[in-house]
């Protein structure tokens, strides 16, 4: 299964999955520009995985994404958490791992992850529990993407009184993943068995998705390989976009399928951290593979589809 998939990095240094994406997420693409901006070459990635495709599936990248029994679906769903279309009338059931608290309940045990919750405003006793114990905490979607309506809460009086609506709320465990006063994650790529690439997202402040991306590198890190840098624009059609949509893609997500903005400087991490991020990604990927989606605990849209 091809995967990207968002990792931060703790206070000692340890990778912590925060989310695994399924179908066509972004990453080669933007790992392929950072490539271009800071050794000057093309990566090579795309026939990495077209080879990989050819191998593994005995058939081109594009035939094997729309071969996905989930595809129609898996697309609808995002437009519909991104409030830009109806829920999809085909809902098949590996669209459960688009429930942040089923990416949980699945992956927890095999790889390291923050600490979630579900948030259930009618119970407040248990998530000012949770506050005490993690004094710092994120409150986000359980279906969602972009960052959209995340939360950074400290105090208990800060907690949402309203009911979850539509997406459902999740309490997670907030890691502070910095380098060089920058929010910082990785996307990282796996498919067939296989690690792909990685790269890094930087900003002001979280989430980190909304700033800048850099290339990554084994170094004695984590920090910058420059106190200050530039920033490259591109402003080209993605490859996943071409893929993913043909020639029909809705205007909003202009912004996330052709511009991107990358650094010069690169984020120097050190080798052991890059190894574990590889090894996790592989895991996910194979895990992922294997999963019997009629089996995986029903998603918040089975279980609340009246918030639909």
């Amino acid at each position: 299964m091809y995967l990207g998939l968002d990792f931060l990095v703790d206070g000692a240094g340890r990778p912590r999955l925060i989310e695994a994406n399924v179908g066509l997420p972004g990453g080669a693409e933007e790992y392929d520009r950072t490539h271009r901006v800071r050794l000057g070459t093309p990566s090579g990635v795309f026939d990495r995985i077209e080879a990989l495709s050819l191998r593994t599936h005995g058939r081109p990248f594009r035939d094997y994404i729309a071969s996905l029994p989930f595809l129609s679906g898996l697309k609808a769903l995002k437009l519909w958490m991104d409030g830009c279309g109806p829920f999809p009338e085909d809902c098949h059931p590996a669209l459960r791992l688009e429930d942040k608290w089923v990416q949980y309940q699945v992956l927890s045990y095999v790889v390291p992850m923050p600490e979630t919750a579900v948030f259930d405003p009618s119970m407040p006793a248990e998530a000012s529990r949770f506050l005490e114990t993690h004094r710092r905490v994120v409150l986000k979607r359980r279906l969602g993407r972009g960052g959209r309506d995340l939360k950074v809460i400290s105090r208990p009086e800060e907690l949402p009184a309203a009911a979850p609506g539509p997406y459902g709320v999740l309490l997670q465990e907030h890691v502070d993943s910095r380098v060089d006063g920058y929010a910082f994650s990785l996307r990282s790529v796996a498919f067939a068995g296989e690690w792909i690439c990685l790269y890094a997202n930087l900003a002001p402040r979280p989430p980190s998705n909304h700033g800048v991306l850099a290339y990554v590198a084994e170094g004695d890190g984590p920090r910058l390989s420059a106190a200050s840098f530039d920033a490259v624009r591109f402003d080209d059609r993605s490859w996943e976009a071409a893929i993913w949509f043909g020639r029909d893609e809705p205007a909003y997500l202009r912004h996330n399928l052709y511009e991107d903005w990358v650094a010069t400087a690169a984020v120097l991490l050190p080798g052991p951290l890059l190894r574990e991020v590889r090894e996790l990604s592989v895991r996910v990927e194979r895990l992922y593979d294997g999963l019997d989606p009629g089996a995986l605990p029903k998603a918040w849209f089975e279980t609340h589809p009246g918030g639909r």
